[in-house]
């Protein structure tokens, strides 16, 4: 069995207010494949209710660093009373989507995930005395890496979403609007 680390620890994100869903995911995507990524989608739930609609989407990036360790990130979002809306941005309208969303990052380092050191005891023994004292220095540069990977993930959503924080959404377009 290979020996799974987590690093980086459900990494909250939170927003309420308008954001364009789709671009979010154009954005996330663009994203991993910036980063040379492999992509696993875990989870994708859509359900209407009275609310709004309710999505809960799940995926796992992972990327193989050397032939004994991989590292994955995973992200799992949660979006809740989303309804369509109108509002007024630089005088035009613009129909999106309004809601909450909830978001939480993991970072996990995976050794040995071919299973190359399990076949006996003796193996996984040295496995382990190889883990902490000869790649000890290699696995901090990977865990520093991954961190900063998962932070730059963040990163790139909050400021995603933060361009929407403070368009207003009207219910009825002012005079001045085209």
């Amino acid at each position: 069995m290979s020996e799974t680390r987590i690093i980086v620890d459900h990494l909250r994100l939170e927003y309420k207010g308008p954001l364009k869903v789709k671009e979010l995911f154009k954005l996330i995507g663009a994203w991993h494949k910036e980063k040379g990524l492999q992509k696993k989608e875990d989870k994708n739930f859509e359900q209407d209710l009275p609310s709004g609609k309710s999505i809960e989407y799940e995926i796992s990036y992972w990327k193989k660093i050397s032939y004994y360790t991989r590292y994955i990130i995973k992200l799992r979002a949660l979006f809740s009373e989303l309804k369509r809306v109108q509002l007024v941005h630089n005088d035009k309208r613009i129909t999106t989507d309004e809601g909450k969303v909830l978001m939480y990052f993991d970072g996990i380092i995976e050794h040995d995930h071919e299973h190359r050191w399990d076949d006996r005891p003796l193996f996984i023994f040295i496995r382990t005395l190889y883990d902490k004292f000869i790649y000890k220095a290699y696995t901090e540069r990977f865990e520093q890496r991954l961190t900063q990977d998962v932070h730059d993930l963040y990163h790139t959503i909050e400021s995603f979403l933060n361009t929407y924080r403070y368009w207003r959404i009207v219910s009825k377009v002012p005079h001045f609007s085209h």
